[in-house]
């Protein structure tokens, strides 16, 4: 679980409107982050049997203002998106050894591992908040997937030249339904390091709600057709914002 049990969750005091607000009632949040985090939590500690996970997440969505909101305060998760994005497209068009060399990233006599940590670094080059670590966690659990692609491979760095684009698509759609999961977990205060000592179960249970986000981003992928063939930063957002909205709805 990472860096998240150093951040507070979200509370109901920043679901408080500004003194010159002049929106309708419709955009006052319906769901208060006190009851999903209690909704998450009797969910835990029974195991599973009090709640629905499906039912949680889109609570989620709620407590955090809606999909617009979600998007709004989402600038860092957003810009690590549109920088994975834009590396694996110039890796695809350009190649390997030029996109490295525009980023400034040393690679000759380095190892994969080496290449690899620099690419995280100028993917998600700070961590100051919650959700600048839930964008790193994510670009790095995206990272893990490229790298075991190469390791394949024989390690040879060069095998990313001929990615075919349902690779790039692939990792896009694991950061993006890894960072929902990530500020899904900082926001609720990590309920699962603070009600459940059971590792094994604790994996498991979260396995279960990552797949289930995982399953709503990847048909919102699918619909859009491939990254490769599009302008990625707006493709990124736009699809960012049609995943969120999609879990908001789900059933």
């Amino acid at each position: 679980m990472g860096t998240s049990s150093i951040f507070y969750g979200n509370n109901d005091r920043s679901a408080l409107l500004p003194s010159d607000y002049e929106g309708s009632e419709d955009n006052i949040v319906s769901v208060s982050w006190q009851t999903v985090k209690t909704d998450m939590s009797k969910f835990i500690t029974s195991g599973g049997t009090k709640g629905n996970r499906r039912h949680i997440i889109k609570q989620y969505i709620k407590a955090t203002g809606g999909t617009g909101k979600m998007m709004n305060q989402s600038s860092a998760g957003l810009k690590t998106a549109k920088s994975i994005g834009s590396i694996l497209y110039h890796i695809s068009t350009d190649g390997i050894s030029i996109t490295l060399d525009n980023l400034g990233i040393q690679f000759q006599g380095k190892s994969v591992s080496e290449i690899f940590s620099r690419l995280l670094d100028v993917m998600s080059p700070g961590v100051n908040t919650k959700e600048e670590a839930a964008a790193r966690e994510a670009a790095q659990e995206t990272l893990v997937d490229l790298y075991e692609y190469v390791e394949k491979n024989d390690m040879n760095l060069e095998c990313l030249n001929n990615m075919e684009s349902y690779l790039m698509d692939k990792a896009m759609c694991k950061y993006i339904s890894s960072y929902i999961w990530n500020m899904m977990l900082k926001d609720l205060e990590s309920r699962f390091e603070k009600y459940m000592d059971d590792a094994t179960k604790t994996c498991q249970m979260e396995n279960d709600f990552k797949d289930i986000i995982s399953s709503v981003v990847k048909i919102e992928f699918e619909k859009k057709g491939s990254l490769i063939n599009k302008n990625v930063t707006e493709a990124i957002s736009d699809l960012s914002t049609k995943c969120i909205k999609a879990l908001e709805g789900i059933e």
